[in-house]
């Protein structure tokens, strides 16, 4: 009776796994969201169907390779966090301010890319000299390259807009830094000192990616939504290390 009772409870909590699956999509809204929680709920569904007293090896590795993710997790996250506070805006004699796009909803900012805007213009503001390079391209659900939004966005709060450029071709971290490089050169603008600004979790990969591309690069870290925090920070964990292996 108690075995039945177990199994009837194992398929219950399968069917409860199976349902949570194919909610997904409306629970997480964010791609990467989904697609960390889809395999997740799949893991979950694949480690319950193996009998683990029978497959002592098997069960050895997972728990090795599972300390080799917490561990890796936690070397990575403290370089990450080791940024997340920069604001180095008015010791980095910089000449040129990069703000990185981070997504729109139709044509408006996301809370994200607000935030970013929002600390790029506290120091633009009283700046008249510096260049300001909004970058973004256009992506999934955006009606316009994020880059027209930014500036858009500056020029309403008072940027002249003659003080800014537009790198809008850009898809990731990567771009943002190589295509600005080749819209300052052809403005004649050549080693530029740049002052990078983004979301707090964004910034390590951020300054290391611009010193490979050869920039002198400094970092002013914006905050970003407490909410999205977590699944942010998973997400800089697989960006970075991509970084590091590529």
């Amino acid at each position: 009776m108690k075995r039945w009772s177990g199994i009837r409870k194992a398929k219950v909590a399968d069917v409860l796994l199976v349902l949570t699956f194919l909610s997904s999509p409306f629970l997480f809204r964010g791609r990467f969201g989904m697609m960390l929680f889809c395999a997740a709920v799949v893991l979950l569904l694949i480690i319950r169907r193996i009998d683990f007293s029978k497959r002592v090896r098997l069960r050895k590795t997972l728990w090795a390779g599972s300390l080799l993710i917490v561990l890796s997790f936690a070397v990575v996250e403290s370089f990450v966090v080791s940024q997340m506070g920069a604001d180095e805006a008015e010791t980095s004699g910089a000449d040129t301010v990069v703000i990185l796009g981070s997504g729109l909803k139709g044509f408006e900012v996301s809370l994200t890319l607000q935030q970013r805007l929002d600390a790029g213009l506290a120091y633009v503001s009283g700046k008249k000299d510096i260049t300001v390079v909004v970058s973004g391209g256009q992506g999934p659900g955006e009606n316009v390259p994020e880059a027209v939004a930014m500036r858009d966005y500056l020029v309403k709060k008072g940027i002249a807009e003659n003080r800014i450029l537009l790198e809008s071709r850009s898809t990731s971290t990567l771009e943002n830094l190589r295509f600005t490089k080749a819209v300052l050169k052809e403005k004649g603008i050549h080693d530029p000192k740049i002052l990078i600004v983004t979301s707090d979790y964004h910034m390590y990969r951020a300054k290391l990616l611009a010193k490979r591309e050869g920039y002198e690069a400094y970092g002013l870290s914006s905050p970003s939504p407490a909410h999205l925090k977590p699944i942010n920070m998973i997400r800089e964990y697989f960006a970075m290390i991509k970084t590091w292996v590529s």
